[in-house]
């Protein structure tokens, strides 16, 4: 008979006391940090004066700020293109337009010219008009490692839709129907939702929110990922993402956040749906959101 082998249970205790105690520095070795950059992202119609000189600030300041600024969203390059360009340009900063199709993103060449910016800046049109220019290009990551390395990233309009993982592109499931019939639609599964840049992950945000009344294109699209955080942004209006994750609002209106995170929600999967507890913030100029704890800071308070 083939004898068995024995081990000592001390063997296998000291063992795991060692994986356990291992765990925290395991754990600190493949934590990723945090982007050393900024977000600001807009609304859409008039940059105000004072969220630009923020952007700039961070891209370096007065004489210092490189800006990029990338007009792909749009078919050609029109006259809201030249106004950010002088705007950027009477702050003191450095601009370049560099217009690229999906091809020239995959070059070299233009990567070398991408790292010598401190600010990236995205102009308004179609947003998917962009993520089909950039997505998984070395354009792209070029700027994902100058966030990281503490760049200032910004877009307006289509340029704050593309900024998060989850990107609302503005088109509907299934037959087109009126914006007035549009305006009264709440329903999983009506707004198409495809893959933005990911600057902001767990958020989705649309555009010109109170200005459009697009209050129900947002809540359907958080009912369809409650895990998403829903970033209503009006014209005139930003969001400023700092590097320690809070949520500042900057301009002339109002961000309204819808958080369903912890909402209970009809169990079949029925097109409409029921909800409770989705959590409601309307973020004038100077509020402070935490999207981690879901706590907000509003001015004056």
């Amino acid at each position: 008979m083939r004898p068995y082998k024995m081990f000592s249970i001390s063997r296998y205790v000291l063992l795991a006391l060692s994986v356990i105690f291992a765990l925290p520095c395991i754990a600190e070795s493949i934590k990723i940090s945090a982007p050393k950059g900024s977000l600001i992202i807009v609304g859409g119609g008039e940059t105000p004066i004072d969220v630009q000189k923020r952007f700039v600030t961070l891209a370096g300041g007065p004489g210092k700020a490189r800006i990029a600024i990338f007009p792909m969203a749009s078919t050609e390059f029109d006259e809201e293109s030249m106004e950010v360009v002088i705007d950027f340009q009477m702050l003191d900063a450095e601009v370049q337009v560099i217009n690229f199709s999906r091809v020239e993103a995959q070059t070299d060449s233009l990567k070398r010219l991408l790292e010598g910016f401190s600010g990236y800046w995205f102009l308004g049109g179609d947003q998917t008009r962009l993520a089909d220019t950039l997505l998984a290009t070395q354009a792209l990551e070029t700027v994902e490692r100058r966030y990281e390395e503490g760049a200032v990233v910004g877009g307006t309009s289509a340029g704050a839709a593309v900024m998060t993982t989850a990107m609302l592109t503005g088109k509907r499931h299934g037959p087109a129907i009126s914006p007035e019939n549009a305006a009264t639609t709440i329903a999983r599964g009506t707004f198409v939702i495809s893959k933005g840049f990911g600057f902001l992950p767990g958020a989705i945000v649309d555009q010109h929110f109170l200005k459009r009344a697009r209050y129900n294109r947002l809540l359907s699209a958080v009912l369809e990922q409650p895990e998403l955080i829903g970033a209503g942004i009006d014209e005139e209006t930003a969001i400023l993402v700092r590097p320690d994750g809070f949520w500042e609002v900057l301009g002339a209106s109002y961000v309204k956040i819808f958080d369903a995170r912890r909402a209970h929600f009809t169990e079949n999967n029925v097109h409409m749906v029921g909800a409770s507890g989705i959590t409601m913030h309307l973020l004038p100029a100077g509020s402070v959101f935490d999207p981690e704890q879901g706590r907000v800071i509003l001015p004056g308070g």
